[in-house]
């Protein structure tokens, strides 16, 4: 009977038996069979297979990525062989690839081109000085040519060519400096290509490469399939939400996508992935508190604006939520059936959840969104309208949902579908196991909303005690709300009247028909009717008030 057992090993610095000399070193293919993505990393699991011998042996898996968490490495394994493990380590070396013919030649280019620079320059070193010696020999003759015009008397013709031969070695002095400097920045660019053609040729020739060595000693030859868990930075997942209604349904689906990205360096392929919630970058125990000082402010020479980043998967890519959909419809050959959306096994462990795909995926490293079914449920909702004529003329559906499943949904992006058509994009703020919430379901033009002005008259008055102008503004609003969905719906209309925060300027006569509307306690001079309509129902909505202040007093 064979004996087949699992043995475990992981630790984070080389054990005892790492020194042991005479071991087999064993350069093992090994593929992706598993991964665990986090919010802001990956858990990868690597196996292959061994065939061993009895004795020492040192199994190399590579190349691997560079970004391996050496705390996170562990090995295990299982077979016919009867092994031990004694160490797992990561060693990184660096590899010389065989270099491109054309680098040689490159680099005898990048030699003659600065040698000929530096002629150019040797060249404009020497016109300096021969341009100074003329500019002397230029300066002499004009101070000899004044002397000897009064004694030595010399011909106009004499002295004429003297100054011409000056001006015209003066001239091609200048010209030959300015070739110089031609050439000078032709060879420059000239340089410049050469030497980036040669970085693209040789940047990659001195690479690191990253192996995973395992020490084990198998007291019994056989099969062994190794094992070797790691993790990695540049991976990352965030849910992504659909939210289905129906205009006369009390139920709301919500659907869970999780959407993948990674650029680990390594992709993956057929693997079996499974979602977490869990961040293993945060410590484990609650940060303390220190001391607070107060002392008076110093001003420092410069003050520099804190940069806040946002993760490229953000706070809400913790999210947990949703539970297996169970149960299919009979088969009918003589009916089309609607195709099923496998969604993954739900997992809690501690506060994190984790998500099991049914099959293998592929998630290659490209950084790019890859979207997973995750988990869809049904949740109890009720169905009401609100809208704000006063800012926009629409009402929006909004759903007040009880999240009756013991998963836990936090903040994302919600694709919303109303009787089928995609509608909006929503949001969905934090959600607890048991807690209410409200989804909006985007705008409806089935109820309809039209605002009126009916009135905005000004009149100017003297004020009493001959104070000055005072001037008075009465307005008057007419918002209709009609019913065409057909069925009967609960419409809240928001609308407000201003609140002065000065003396001088005063609000009056604010009249509100059917005068039935709730305040806000939070926001001054908000307020909302509530209305209940049947279908094809019409009400009209009437909101008026007198704004008065001073006649030079401009007011927003």
């Amino acid at each position: 009977m064979k004996r087949v057992g699992w043995v475990l090993v992981a630790v984070s610095v080389w054990g005892v038996s790492a020194a042991r000399t005479g071991a087999e070193t064993i350069s093992a293919e090994s593929k992706i069979t598993a991964v665990t993505v986090f919010p802001d990393r990956a858990g990868v699991t690597r196996q292959a297979t061994l065939t061993l011998s009895k004795g020492q042996h040192t199994v190399a898996l590579s190349p691997l990525p560079s970004g391996i968490e050496p705390s996170s490495l562990s090995a295990r394994g299982a077979g016919e062989a009867e092994v031990t493990l004694y160490g797992v380590r990561l060693v990184t070396t660096e590899r010389e690839t065989a270099q491109d013919p054309k680098v040689e030649q490159l680099e005898d280019g990048i030699r003659d081109t600065l040698r000929k620079q530096q002629q150019l320059r040797n060249t404009k070193q020497v016109l300096a000085q021969e341009r100074e010696y003329l500019e002397s020999i230029h300066a002499a003759s004009s101070q000899q040519i004044g002397k000897d015009l009064i004694t030595k008397s010399p011909s106009a013709s004499d002295a004429a060519a003297l100054l011409a031969f000056l001006d015209e070695s003066m001239l091609k002095t200048f010209e030959r400096d300015q070739k110089a400097d031609e050439e000078l920045e032709t060879l420059g660019r000239e340089l410049d290509k050469l030497q980036r053609e040669l970085s693209r040729l040789t940047e990659g020739r001195r690479r690191q490469e990253t192996a995973v060595l395992v020490e084990l000693e198998a007291s019994k030859s056989g099969s062994f399939r190794l094992e070797v868990s790691y993790r990695v930075p540049g991976a990352a997942w965030e849910p992504a939400y659909e939210a289905r209604a129906s205009g006369g349904s009390d139920e709301v689906e919500l659907a869970t996508a999780g959407m993948v990205r990674q650029q680990t360096g390594e992709d993956w392929t057929d693997v079996l992935l499974t979602l977490s919630t869990a961040r293993p970058a945060l410590a484990g125990s609650m940060p303390e508190l220190e001391p607070w000082f107060l002392r008076p402010w110093e001003p420092v020479a410069f003050e520099r604006k804190a940069r806040l980043m946002a993760a490229s998967a953000p706070a809400r890519s913790e999210m947990a939520m949703g539970q297996l959909q169970e149960g299919a419809p009979a088969e009918q050959p003589a009916r089309e059936q609607e195709g099923r959306v496998a969604y993954a096994t739900v997992e809690a462990a501690g506060p994190s959840v984790t998500f099991r795909l049914p099959r293998p995926a592929s998630v290659p490293s490209d950084w790019q969104p890859h979207k997973v079914p995750v988990a869809s449920a049904r949740f109890p909702a009720e169905l009401a309208y609100e809208t704000t004529p006063r800012r926009l003329p629409y009402a929006f559906l909004r759903a007040k949902v009880t999240n009756t499943s013991e998963a836990l949904y936090l903040p994302g992006t919600v694709s919303v579908f109303l009787d089928g058509t995609f509608v909006a994009t929503s949001a969905l703020k934090q959600v607890a196991p048991g807690e209410s919430f409200d989804l909006y379901l985007g705008v409806d033009e089935r109820v309809t909303v039209e605002r009126k002005t009916l009135k905005e008259r000004v009149e100017v008055s003297l004020l009493p005690g001959l104070r000055g102008k005072t001037k008075s503004t009465d307005y008057e609003f007419l918002t209709i709300i009609e019913n065409f969905t057909g069925r009967r719906v609960s419409v809240t209309v928001f609308d407000q009247v201003p609140v002065s925060e000065r003396e001088e300027i005063v609000v009056e006569s604010v009249r509100q028909e059917p005068a039935a509307v709730e305040k806000d306690e939070e926001k001054p001079g908000v307020f909302h009717w509530q209305l209940d309509l049947a279908p094809n129902q019409k009400e009209e909505l009437r909101l008026s008030y007198r704004v008065k202040h001073p006649v030079e007093m401009q007011i927003q």
